[in-house]
């Protein structure tokens, strides 16, 4: 659930429920899709949120993926681990496995004939039912942790048994014990090391690896935390709870905290509230500073340039011949018939024909900009999504080649210009992904305020945008491959299938081909603002906002335009224009003050 549904749709929806009808809608639905492959590359797809691994440190036994994680208060009864491991937590605890005596229950006698007191009996069934809850032991490399609570009502000796037993039974599903009212002047004997909730006190640590600030009862400010370490020193590890924005988080780190749990932070702010502290701290960590912009033919971004130059300059070629002779020779010659000739006898059937090309042709002028920004400033600079974006897009629009052959009609420019980016894209994805700079183009997120917020709403419409592209791409290339014309196209041309197959029955293959080329052009730039809108955008990247501008720019200006030129200004056939045009301005002008903040 990223941030830009969480705060726009899913918060607004979650807030007007029971609140324990909206934890178990949420921990169902992310639980649901953990416990799938499938399920958890969507998270993954979405978010892209794994903790970069400079973060990683360990302690007194004590490991984590990262200083953030999750307290048990967000997914209690370990419902959604899997899926919440993959938010870029450092570690999950969950829990408490609670064990409680009750009073006149009897003690059983066991087959080997000793006697179990009932406090034992509860935690052996309590840790059998965590033990088949958790048979995943760890999670995506996240370690787990779990909290066991025990009935502070319990004589010490059965308290300490009924922590060792539940100890021992879930020794092979966790990596870190958190132990809630130990009994007293007791030494555990637990098969991990194991941390103590409450207020640290160096004089009864023992064997202790650390101690947990407990924010119900402790509370959790960066004073009490500071006051918290001094009476530690600085050997054993401290968690403390954070509530706040990535900042605050931060300052608690900086206060003496060893590690945070960001249950708090993460229902007031959003699940990507953990990934974007990782970043923050991930910013302040020393940087290997590369800076060897000159291009080669080893280079990934050297490749990727190319194929964005080669398509923007197919695309000024595509437009110059919808708005001169709509025709090339090979078009003539398939056809039979010259352009002049076509304009005379069927003016209408030429607009319309040059309307198809001017619009793919945006299209292409609009994606190979956008390929020129993303290789420029994300493949040189050594960013996975971003030689990702490139590749899949390129890699999408190639196989829609395919589409239009089955009307028996083969483009041999269209051929030709295919064969040639192909080789570009083929050396893109074998040349070396080493960064040619590592500057740094982001700035940290550290309050979720005003442009931040308004920032989700503006990437919640570029998401649906890209949607959008992908679908009107789908469609317009299942036309062209079966129907070739729609209802408003056919009154724009005033003219039947059967008309226009009798003017020319070679003619339908040629519009099918132009219609299956701009849908398939159409899927390629639907995937590459998606991955790039999912993937890439970030405080400050002002480039990426830069890309999105000039992808819709010379597409909707080309569009917009040749539909206004020629006449064909049916509000039926235009209307998903315009809401693609209204989508794509409102994900611009709400993420232009967020994603230009230097």
């Amino acid at each position: 659930m990223p941030d830009w549904f969480y705060r726009t749709v899913a918060r607004y929806c979650l807030d007007r429920l029971p609140d324990r009808l909206a934890r178990t809608i949420a921990l169902e639905t992310i639980g649901t899709l953990g416990r799938s492959a499938p399920g958890r590359a969507v998270i993954d797809f979405l978010g892209h949120m794994r903790a970069p691994n400079d973060l990683a440190g360990s302690r007194r036994g004590v490991a984590w993926r990262s200083p953030v994680g999750l307290g048990p208060w967000i997914d209690p009864e370990g419902r959604a681990t899997r899926a919440l491991a993959r938010f870029g937590t450092g570690f999950i605890e969950v829990g408490p496995v609670d064990v409680a005596d009750r009073p006149g229950e009897p003690p059983r006698r066991a087959p080997d004939g000793l006697i179990v007191p009932p406090a034992e009996q509860r935690a052996a069934t309590a840790a059998s039912t965590w033990q088949a809850r958790l048979a995943h032991r760890e999670v995506n490399g996240v370690p787990v942790w779990i909290r066991i609570a025990v009935d502070p009502a319990l004589p010490p000796e059965s308290a300490q048994q009924a922590i060792e037993s539940i100890a021992a039974v879930l020794a092979s599903e966790a990596r870190v014990f958190v132990v809630e009212r130990p009994p007293a002047g007791r030494t555990l004997r637990l098969p991990r090391p194991w941390l103590r909730v409450g207020e640290p006190d160096t004089d009864d640590l023992g064997g202790w690896a650390g101690v947990v600030l407990d924010p119900e009862r402790t509370g959790c400010t960066s004073e009490h935390v500071r006051e918290a370490r001094q009476r530690l020193g600085p050997d054993p590890v401290l968690v403390a709870a954070g509530t706040g924005d990535p900042a605050d988080l931060r300052t608690l780190l900086r206060a003496g905290a060893d590690l945070v749990t960001a249950d708090g932070a993460l229902r007031a702010t959003g699940p990507g509230v953990i990934k974007r502290t990782n970043e923050l701290l991930a910013a302040s960590l020393p940087q290997t500073r590369v800076d060897d912009t000159r291009p080669t033919t080893k280079q990934a971004w050297f490749w990727a340039v190319v194929l964005g130059a080669a398509l923007a300059g197919g695309g000024l070629l595509t437009l110059f011949l919808a708005l001169g002779p709509v025709l090339l020779p090979y078009d003539e010659h398939h056809l039979g018939i010259d352009a002049a000739t076509l304009q005379r006898l069927m003016p209408r059937l030429h607009d319309f024909m040059a309307h198809d090309r001017a619009t793919l042709a945006g299209t292409m002028l609009g994606l190979g900009g956008f390929y020129l920004l993303l290789a420029r400033e994300g493949v040189r600079r050594g960013q996975h999504w971003a030689h990702t974006a490139i590749r899949t897009s390129a890699l999408t629009g190639f196989a829609t080649f395919f589409f239009f052959l089955g009307f028996g009609y083969f483009d041999p420019l269209h051929a030709f210009v295919s064969a040639v980016l192909l080789q570009f894209t083929i050396a893109l994805v074998i040349a070396s992904r080493r960064p040619a700079s590592a500057t740094v183009d982001t700035v940290p997120d550290e309050r979720s305020d005003a442009v931040w917020r308004r920032a989700q709403w503006g990437q919640l419409l570029l998401v649906l945008h890209a949607a959008g592209l992908l679908i009107a791409g789908l469609v317009i290339s299942t036309i062209g491959m079966t129907a070739v014309f729609v209802a408003t196209d056919l009154a724009f041309l005033c003219a039947t299938v059967d008309d226009l197959a009798r003017f020319n029955d070679r003619l339908i293959g040629v519009v099918a081909h132009d219609r299956a080329a701009l849908g398939g052009m159409l899927l390629a730039s639907g995937l590459a603002q998606l991955l790039a809108t999912l993937w890439g955008m970030r405080r400050g990247r002002r480039w990426l906002w830069l890309g999105l501008l000039v992808l819709g720019l010379p597409a909707y200006t080309a569009t917009l335009g040749i539909h206004l030129w020629v006449g064909y200004t049916d509000a039926w056939h235009l209307a998903p224009a315009f809401a693609g045009l209204t989508l794509w301005l409102g994900g611009v002008a709400l993420t232009a003050d967020w994603m230009r903040d230097r």
